[in-house]
């Protein structure tokens, strides 16, 4: 169950990531690069907490397969 609740949120900041930098980019494309750079400080943020979250998931599924391969 756990392992399905950080594939979720994993997936879930890969998303915010992807909207954000559409935003960002869209804010660039609108204001110019000196008016809309500061924008991409958001999916930097979205895209660290993606693979805070990815490194986490791995890090328990690693762990979980060791646990089962222990023997009783």
């Amino acid at each position: 169950m756990t392992d399905r609740v950080h594939l979720i949120a994993e997936r879930i900041w890969g998303l915010i990531t992807l909207l954000a930098l559409g935003l960002a980019l869209y804010d660039i494309t609108t204001r110019g690069w000196s008016g809309g750079k500061t924008s991409l400080l958001f999916p930097a943020i979205a895209g660290a907490w993606y693979f805070t979250r990815r490194g986490v998931r791995r890090k328990i599924e690693a762990s979980a397969d060791r646990e089962a391969d222990r023997p009783s």
